[in-house]
């Protein structure tokens, strides 16, 4: 996406949360002057220089070029003391270095569990990157709920901020507050059952079954982890082996972590996960936690093998012990100064 289009892009959805923060300021209270006023200079900081690319604030370390390749790789997660079983262990946190494209050299590794193991230790932070920012999302959004709850009997008093944050929030979970004629309350509970983390331990058996421990056509030459389709063969590859009378591809990323989002964004919206979603929110509302392994269960459409696709997915968790990485931790920026600096 070229910075103009991004720069208007983003200009667009600030108008967008003025506009709908104006409408659930009507619903919950007369209109007020500052609602307006908070929308404007939002979509005043939305209007800045296009090509001023954001700073990282989270101490992640983006790993290109060369230094993608296995040995590399390897060299590199061994400097920050990566290792899996320290991780299953609760030992060693999981460093912030993010690949910019899958290594090609993957394919040519012979020794199985050397390709496996720098497959997880590479694909893990993406999926952890990937939950953390969703998981601060939640935060918010739950944070706002109870707001809501506590003064169920009284006038809600939600920042005009708040709003266009929420609404802004909606529009990326594909919700519409507008069509559906949603209050905050109402909103803030279809949201909740969306925006919620992918278990680890499904995302990595996911990762395995749909590019072939990283080594498929469509994960080297488009960094496509999760065999996602698209109806639009500019937008990704297509198969050599392409169903008769079917225009498809498998979409293509700029960066495997822009896989990993959009495997997210799919389970959390997608009208074929509603039960994914449903048995989630009942595991987060009882225990606090999710089930990677019972939750796999309701991916019986994620693949036309159904069943036999979910069985492929518990072979893989129980193999490679993958439950035992669903409390794995992303280290902290400083805990990222820390490692680099005895690396």
């Amino acid at each position: 996406m070229s910075p103009i289009i991004a720069h208007i892009k983003t200009f667009a959805l600030a108008l967008l949360g003025a506009v709908r923060a104006l409408y659930f300021k009507a619903r919950q209270s007369p209109l007020e002057a500052e609602a307006i006023l908070v929308g404007i200079i939002l979509m005043a900081a939305a209007i800045q220089e296009p090509g001023g690319a954001p700073r990282r604030t989270d101490g992640r370390i983006v790993i290109s070029g060369e230094a993608v390749e296995p040995n590399a790789l390897e060299e590199t997660f061994s400097a920050f003391g990566y290792l899996l079983d320290d991780v299953r262990t609760g030992d060693t946190l999981v460093p912030r270095l993010i690949v910019s494209s899958m290594p090609e050299g993957l394919k040519d590794i012979r020794v199985i569990d050397r390709r496996k193991r720098l497959f997880f230790r590479l694909v893990l932070p993406l999926i952890l990157t990937t939950n953390e920012s969703i998981e601060s999302d939640r935060a918010r959004l739950l944070a706002i709920g109870q707001s809501v709850d506590e003064n169920s009997n009284e006038e809600v008093d939600i920042s005009p901020e708040n709003i266009i944050w929420i609404n802004d929030l909606a529009a990326r979970y594909n919700i519409d507050p507008l069509e559906d004629d949603l209050t905050i309350k109402d909103l803030v509970g279809v949201l909740a059952v969306r925006v919620a983390p992918v278990p680890t331990s499904l995302a990595l058996a996911q990762a395995v079954e749909e590019s072939a421990w990283g080594t498929s056509r469509f994960a080297r030459e488009g960094n496509a982890l999760f065999g996602q389709w698209v109806w639009n063969e500019d937008a990704g590859i297509v198969p050599t082996d392409q169903r008769e009378g079917q225009a498809y591809a498998v979409r293509a990323f700029a960066t495997p972590l822009d896989s990993v989002r959009a495997y997210a964004k799919n389970l959390n919206t997608h009208w074929a996960y509603t039960s994914f979603r449903e048995q989630r929110a009942e595991m987060l509302n009882t225990t606090g936690d999710t089930d990677g392994w019972t939750l796999a269960q309701t991916l019986t459409r994620y693949s036309e093998r159904g069943e036999a696709y979910v069985e492929s997915l518990h072979t893989i968790m129980r193999v490679n012990r993958l439950r035992s990485l669903d409390d794995a931790e992303l280290a902290t920026p400083e805990d990222m100064k820390q490692m680099a600096s005895t690396s």
